[in-house]
């Protein structure tokens, strides 16, 4: 369950309205009908200026799938490798 304090002021907002109107409906002795009750909620957020809006697709984790082809990548590539070849504690010996 998502922590109502993560959440932003308008969603906490709309979040304990709902609360409200349902504690509000629960109460009554002939409580409307769910969908009657969701619709009218949801026109209640559309006149507070919520529109649903279409998610995002989502962004490649990589843009760029080419090998490195500049010699500055091939010297980089190489010097990493070359200091995999060594032994662990070359390189603090060299400090």
């Amino acid at each position: 369950m998502t922590d109502p304090e993560s959440l932003d002021r308008q969603t906490r907002v709309a979040v304990a309205a709902l609360a409200h109107r349902i504690r509000e409906r629960d109460h009554q002795d002939d409580p409307t009908d769910a969908d009657i009750f969701a619709l009218e909620y949801l026109h209640a957020l559309r006149g507070q200026g919520w529109r649903p809006t279409n998610a995002r697709r989502p962004e490649p984790w990589t843009t760029d799938h080419r090998p490195p082809g500049t010699e500055t990548a091939r010297r980089g590539a190489e010097l990493a490798r070359d200091l995999l070849r060594r032994p662990t504690n070359d390189h603090q010996e060299q400090e």
